[in-house]
């Protein structure tokens, strides 16, 4: 009996550890995703395929084969796409994605006390990112960097994902104050909210990362339209209001601040503009196709052109990049679009687009629905966005209902916030497939797909062990 118990000690400890590991990279991710899923195959055995709602499953399994098909398709019959080995090693995530929904299904993490752990690691670094702003240097030692712009990274060092890392696991542990602080009255409570809400705000701010300070702030404000409690809904949205107010005050005070938000501003992508721009034909230009030139150093147009180019030409501005970027990624989407070129595949086929105007090559689209329509198409776009939809629209249901409930009201109501603002259509991000991004991704889906087939299972009265 201890000996089969032991299995699950080890796939507890390293599923409470797992979020740590985003601190370290990538290749401690993977070693925790292959000792998370070789110790829930070991432990669970066959159970892992036991399930409530076989239509969602199912539906991953589609998912994942697609992306075996469209990278394999690409390679072996079009011979395009390198990556295609990468295609067989990303289904690490459909056993992590299986083993985390067993691992909640049978109850044998406490979800409680592990959003608890995770809202004090956020709250430490948000911290950590504070002893740099005020020294220097974090509390190991690392000294902020400068790129153009002072950024306070803490403990990720060189890596720009400090503001990414706070916000992601933040979104998942922020309202679990009401489960750390059950006895509290509802102003202890508010000022907590508050006060966690500014700290969490300010580190976004230092870390110098743009979107997930929105997205914070967007994650805010879904929580205060989405909480069903009307009483207490008014207090979230004092909450809301008073810390982006507080927060957009301190930070009109700091020229750099302000002065980042602004290009960010003006680099928003127009979906009129750049479909204006992906409505224009360019037959000229046709010869320069896979060349490797980029349009802005075609001789051809510097000669006919040298002082302005003719409005044909219009030249878009740069700011932060993504509008060039989407138009780029929507143009090869357009040519193969249902079922995409295969995995990462963005990378390896923008230079056939760099000899146009307003073309960019970069190693991905900027943007989670880009980067899929790109890579699997339609068909993996809407393969993927059925079971994300139905798990939330599951999870809040249960969240608004009367019923009694396997789970607390707040682990709902996080996991439905937490889905909206990893999949919300229009933030720019990393790759979907990258490693960072999937871990994630497909930790939080896991998590909802056992919360959401609790609901319907007999099975923690039998198979439970304590």
């Amino acid at each position: 009996m201890i000996l089969n118990i032991i299995p699950l000690k080890i796939l507890q400890v390293l599923f409470y550890l797992f979020p740590i590991t985003f601190i370290f990279g990538n290749f401690l991710i993977n070693i925790f995703i292959l000792l998370i899923s070789l110790s829930g195959i070991i432990f669970y055995k066959s159970k892992i395929f036991k399930n409530n709602d076989k239509f969602i499953t199912l539906l991953f399994i589609l998912f994942f084969l697609l992306i075996l098909i469209s990278s394999y398709i690409n390679h072996y019959i079009l011979k395009e796409n390198p990556d295609v080995l990468k295609s067989i090693f990303y289904l690490r995530y459909f056993i992590f994605l299986i083993v985390v929904r067993t691992v909640i299904l049978y109850r044998h993490i406490n979800l409680r006390k592990f959003f608890i752990f995770i809202l004090f690691i956020v709250f430490f670094i948000a911290i950590d990112i504070f002893i740099q702003f005020i020294f220097g240097k974090n509390i190991i030692g690392f000294e902020s960097i400068f790129l153009k712009a002072e950024f306070y990274t803490g403990f990720f060092k060189e890596e720009l994902i400090a503001g990414g890392y706070i916000m992601m696991f933040s979104t998942l542990s922020f309202f679990s104050i009401p489960l750390l602080f059950k006895n509290q009255s509802k102003i202890i409570l508010l000022i907590i909210f508050t006060c966690l809400a500014l700290i969490i705000f300010a580190s976004l701010f230092l870390a110098g990362n743009r979107m997930p300070t929105i997205l914070f702030t967007i994650f805010l404000i879904t929580a205060a339209i989405l909480y069903k409690q009307q009483r207490k809904k008014l207090y979230l949205i004092f909450t809301t209001i008073i810390s982006i107010v507080l927060i957009c005050l301190v930070a009109l005070k700091f020229d750099l601040i302000k002065n980042r938000y602004i290009s960010f501003y003006g680099g928003l992508p127009n979906p009129f503009t750049i479909f204006q721009e992906l409505n224009k034909d360019y037959p000229e230009l046709e010869k320069y196709k896979n060349t490797g030139v980029q349009f802005y150093a075609i001789e051809e147009v510097k000669k006919n052109y040298p002082n302005n180019l003719p409005p044909k030409y219009n030249i878009l501005p740069f700011h932060t990049g993504h509008r060039i970027i989407f138009i780029t990624s929507i143009d090869l989407f357009l040519e193969k679009p249902f079922i995409g070129r295969g995995i990462k595949s963005f990378r390896n086929y923008c230079e056939e687009k760099i000899h146009l105007p307003n073309r960019v090559c970069e190693s991905h689209p900027h943007n989670f629905f880009l980067d899929l329509l790109n890579d699997v198409g339609i068909l993996g776009l809407l393969i993927i966005l059925i079971p994300i939809i139905k798990l939330f629209y599951s999870n809040y249901s249960e969240y608004l209902s009367k019923n009694k409930k396997q789970f607390s009201d707040w682990i709902y109501f996080t996991i439905c916030l937490v889905i909206f603002i990893q999949f919300f259509p229009i933030k720019s991000s990393g790759s979907f497939f990258s490693t960072y991004n999937s871990a994630f991704t497909f930790l939080i889906l896991g998590i909802s797909l056992g919360v959401h087939e609790a609901k319907n299972s007999q099975i923690f009265s039998k198979e439970i062990i304590n």
